[in-house]
């Protein structure tokens, strides 16, 4: 079935705002006319200055958009790919939680007030970037190596007595 909502593009946003200001029309009527919700031309109404701008700056009339603040948050996603990617360099493991307060405080830092790090916005950064969170594994992974070379000299001066072949790697027998 399809769908009863009406988007208005953006020849027919400044067409009703041009009506709005001749007629001197309600908001109900206006909404009315246009085949659309009240909220919409409420926002529509609210924002004028923001769309004639964008008719001045654009000529695509049948331009369809939403209020966003596309340039900060794609700022944003650069930003936070570089950390991930940092981040994944390093063995770091990150979760989509970590993904969220990080995206976050980068929206606070770049002034971002509207700017919310929703699941939605997380699945959509995912698929955006191609990443999928997985958990890191693997002996070498996950383990730091200056725990490793303390770890060692520990063993090698309690196994003093033992010759090398007396001694076998615990994940590689049977420990009964």
């Amino acid at each position: 079935m399809a769908s009863k909502r009406k988007r208005l593009n953006l020849k027919e946003k400044i067409d009703v705002l041009e009506v709005a200001e001749k007629e001197k029309l309600s908001i109900r009527s206006l909404a009315e006319r246009s085949h659309v919700v009240i909220t919409q031309i409420s926002e529509l109404l609210k924002d004028k200055e923001g769309i004639r701008k964008m008719w001045v700056l654009d000529s695509n009339e049948n331009l369809k958009f939403r209020k966003t603040e596309k340039r900060k948050t794609s700022e944003i996603d650069e930003v936070l790919m570089k950390w991930f990617r940092s981040a994944r360099a390093k063995n770091i493991p990150v979760s989509g939680v970590l993904l969220q307060e990080k995206a976050r405080e980068l929206g606070e830092s770049l002034g971002l007030e509207t700017f919310k790090a929703s699941n939605g916005w997380l699945e959509k950064f995912r698929t955006r970037h191609n990443i999928s969170l997985k958990q890191i594994c693997g002996e070498e992974k996950s383990v730091n190596p200056n725990e490793v070379t303390d770890w060692i000299g520990k063993l090698k001066y309690l196994l003093k007595g033992y010759d090398d072949r007396d001694i076998f790697n615990a994940d590689e027998t049977g420990v009964f």
